[in-house]
């Protein structure tokens, strides 16, 4: 269909009413027309710098973020473990935020620890274990190699002698991928916002 010729049309450089002898005239006289073609032309270059530019600054992101890729995937084990610790303590602390000391009952700490009641060492297999990690006073924690005794106590209290006993008989040692310490900590991250949004909830 061809398009119907205008009566009337607006100049696109002094605004001008004017009536158009062809359907792409958008110039009320050839100096406008000149200064039309002009505007196109810096109209084309502007936005083909404007691409250009954005281009630019989405490879330049998108370098950035592989980049970022590959300097995590280089990071070594230990660093996934204790990002996964990191994590599981953290969850830990925030569950046990009303409970005392697990070995010294004490409520007021300079430092409150996530304690394990098998080493990291001992029973690595355990070590992100949240039912042998309570909150514990850096002075038990640190100074007092965990003060294990009247930790155990508490742990049957908490969780019975059953499971104790299950995790003091248990040496099967294993090692953790680091798929599966990326796992860890993402999983321990979420339930440690679940559990405050639930505390705050409450």
């Amino acid at each position: 269909m061809i398009a119907k010729l205008p009566k009337h049309r607006n100049c696109k450089v002094c605004n001008k009413r004017f009536t158009p002898a062809a359907i792409y005239e958008w110039w009320c006289c050839e100096k406008h027309k000149d200064e039309h073609i002009k505007q196109l032309a810096k109209k084309a270059h502007d936005d083909a710098l404007r691409k250009s530019e954005q281009r630019r600054r989405q490879k330049e992101k998108e370098e950035r973020k592989e980049l970022k890729v590959r300097k995590i995937n280089a990071k070594p084990k230990a660093y996934w473990t204790k990002q996964a610790q990191q994590a599981v303590n953290a969850f830990v602390r925030a569950r046990d935020s009303n409970l005392p000391c697990v070995s010294c009952g004490t409520t007021s700490a300079a430092q409150w620890d996530a304690g394990h009641y098998r080493t990291t060492a001992a029973a690595p297999q355990f070590r992100f274990d949240p039912r042998q990690i309570h909150k514990q006073c850096s002075v038990c924690n640190q100074h007092k190699s965990g003060n294990i005794v009247p930790y155990r106590v508490e742990l049957i209290k908490r969780i019975g002698i059953e499971t104790v006993e299950a995790i003091e008989n248990n040496h099967e040692r294993r090692s953790y991928t680091i798929e599966e310490l990326k796992g860890i900590r993402d999983y321990y991250r979420l339930e440690l916002k679940r559990l405050k949004e639930t505390q705050e909830a409450a």
